[in-house]
């Protein structure tokens, strides 16, 4: 069976460090002993011991695009590599024996360090390489998890969990045929669906020609073998890890470059260049990809192409596009022939940060140049890698990456855990549902009321919020930190195996360095680094849309609801004072000042007269 990901996995391929086949004792039951042979019978396996390698070429069908991809099944040594061009789009991902990779179209390889990317990878591996026919199914648990319908068929299923992996997957098995027609992983809140048919033999074993690949996010792919052959000349050397050779990032002048910063409730925003043209208001963010706003790219000649849905913070999912971008320029660092996902940012961040933003720049910047964010001093500063040192006084952690997004060590309140790492997440610390929930110590007493915790793509992001006692990074605590008790079971922060996301109230307490290369992240406190934790004393969720300020949320149990203020409403003046005038940022403010600050308020609902109303801020948090 060929457990393939196709085009739409590998953007989004995970990887693992180690894989350990058969080093522990198969648990088997009886009848899922019984399906394994019989299935194997089907799959023509007793091939496996004369074939070692299988090389396909594909022809794919996905986001949007036709393409070309390749595989390479290493069946005796439990390796697999594949790569797809679709128009743009040029990836490429693999394992090859201890770690598994990815690789971009610029060369650029990195693998993926997290628990969900080890498991997903673990499970491609398995199934890729025929692992369940193979002595005592390669040490996996495997059970017999009865029959399931679909379409009026029924259908035997297995459930699978390899060794390493903490993510079980699923096979079906047709009931007449006994070859595998079905796999589904379930991955969190997302899960993947990939049917086979057009079984064909190669050199005796059967291999599916044909594969569709759905997962519940809405994205699809549709992938058919076009060639096929068995140890072919030379395929032990296409199954190792690539050295990563990207040559598209210099620097015009001299080693390093800074950059001045604004920040903006937390965000970082920064100018760069795009073609040539600019400058444009870009948002740094190490828990981002390049992005763009579909009039950007249509100012710099770059439109966008193809189709791609993802997620964000919210529960539902967006539509991105693919552009490529010729030169990137910030400050005199430079890049060229980047890949950019095109979507509607400047409408999107306008309305939730009140700021224009043209796009977003993050892991293709951070994946190149050494990076330090200076916080206090309000400036970026890039460095060539050969050139940078170690900052003085620092507090060094490692890191690894989940997906693209760097991933530390850290405890809350006491519970070792791992941490993500967000420079454009603008709270402290949002905690992952599925974290809580295991580790319910780290809930504390009380919690507001349910609400909107913040707002991007995938709409609003809800959550309780409540105080952590500590968090501590490497050999640093911070005490009494405000974090965000998502309440989201679809997005971003309903992933598996992670406890929560730092942001940049976080961040912002420290000089932080960012070397992707190293895998390091280096902190030294400032200033702020012991403030008290603050929240907005309202309970309002503002927006700004069409120059008006309008609620889109308000908090039970707060002083925004006391006073009788409703979604939908719009905050007309504060203090006699126009809203209409004030940035976002502004209005916001006024809600962050000490408790029992009285606030004279006009506010106008859709379709009432304007009312005034009179809040008290206080502390509910």
């Amino acid at each position: 069976m060929n457990f393939r990901r196709t085009a739409v996995a590998a953007l989004i391929a995970s990887c693992v460090f180690v894989l350990f086949h058969g080093t522990a004792r198969a648990s088997i039951d009886a009848r899922a002993h019984d399906l394994i042979a019989q299935s194997g019978r089907a799959m023509g396996v007793g091939a496996l011991s004369r074939v070692h390698v299988v090389h396909l070429k594909l022809s794919v069908d996905a986001v949007g695009f036709h393409g070309n991809g390749e595989q390479w099944l290493g069946l005796s040594s439990s390796r697999f590599a594949e790569s797809v061009t679709l128009g743009p789009i040029v990836q490429a991902d693999g394992f090859d024996g201890r770690a598994c990779w990815n690789q971009d179209g610029t060369g650029l390889t990195w693998n993926d360090g997290s628990d969900a990317g080890r498991a997903t990878a673990i499970d491609n591996a398995y199934a890729s390489t025929y692992d369940l026919w193979k002595p005592g199914a390669s040490g996996a648990a495997v059970t017999y998890a009865g029959t399931k319908s679909l379409k009026g068929h029924a259908y035997d299923v297995l459930t699978v969990r390899p060794v390493g992996s903490k993510l079980p997957f699923d096979i079906w098995f047709d009931r007449v045929s006994h070859l595998p027609i079905r796999t589904v992983l379930v991955r969190g809140p997302v899960s993947a669906v990939q049917t086979f048919s057009d079984y064909r033999r190669v050199d005796g074993l059967m291999v599916p020609f044909h594969s569709v690949s759905a997962t519940s996010d809405g994205n699809t792919s549709d992938t058919r073998v076009t060639q096929a052959v068995a140890d072919p000349p030379g395929a032990a050397s296409h199954l190792e890890r690539p050295t990563t050779v990207p040559h598209d990032f210099s620097m015009s002048a001299g080693a390093s470059t800074t950059i001045p910063i604004d920040i903006v409730e937390n965000h970082v925003y920064l100018n760069v260049m795009l073609n040539g043209k600019g400058p444009y208001r870009f948002i740094f963010d190490t828990g981002g990809q390049n992005l763009i706003d579909p009039e950007v790219a249509k100012e710099i000649g770059a439109a966008g192409q193809g189709s791609l849905q993802g997620t964000g913070v919210g529960s539902q999912s967006d539509a991105f596009s693919f552009a490529t971008v010729r030169t990137l320029g910030v400050g005199n660092a430079m890049l060229k022939d980047q890949l950019f996902a095109v979507a509607p940012v400047r409408k999107g961040f306008g309305v939730t940060a009140g700021q224009p933003a043209d796009g977003l720049i993050g892991w293709e910047v951070l994946a190149r140049y050494v990076t330090n964010f200076n916080y206090a001093g309000k400036t970026v500063t890039l460095t060539m890698p050969d050139a940078a040192k170690p900052p003085a006084n620092a507090h060094v952690i490692p890191f690894v990456l989940n997906g693209t997004q760097p991933q530390i060590p850290c405890a809350i309140d006491g519970v070792a855990s791992e941490c993500t790492i967000d420079t454009g997440a603008r709270d402290t610390l949002s905690l992952f549902g599925p974290y809580v929930t295991a580790h319910p110590r780290v809930r504390p007493a009380t919690l507001t009321a349910n609400g909107v915790t913040g707002y991007g793509f995938g709409g609003a992001a809800f959550g309780r919020l409540g105080r952590v006692q500590t968090v501590t990074l490497d050999d640093l605590t911070l005490r009494d930190l405000i974090g965000d008790f998502t309440s989201q079971t679809a997005g971003a922060f309903a992933q598996p195996f992670v406890a929560a996301n730092l942001g940049g109230s976080l961040l912002r307490r420290f000089d932080v360095t960012f070397d992707y290369g190293q895998q390091t992240m280096a902190l030294v406190p400032n200033a702020t680094f012991a403030s008290r934790d603050q929240y907005d004393r309202s309970g309002l969720f503002l927006l700004r849309q069409g120059g008006s300020t309008l609620v889109l949320d308000v908090r039970p149990g707060t002083p925004a609801a006391d006073a009788g203020i409703a979604k939908g409403d719009a905050v007309v003046s504060i203090d006699g004072k126009p809203t209409s005038g004030m940035s976002l940022e502004a209005v916001r403010a006024y809600f962050l000042e000490p408790a029992g600050t009285v606030l004279h308020l006009v506010v106008a609902g859709k379709g009432k007269p304007d009312r005034a109303v009179t809040l008290t801020l206080r502390d509910y948090v």
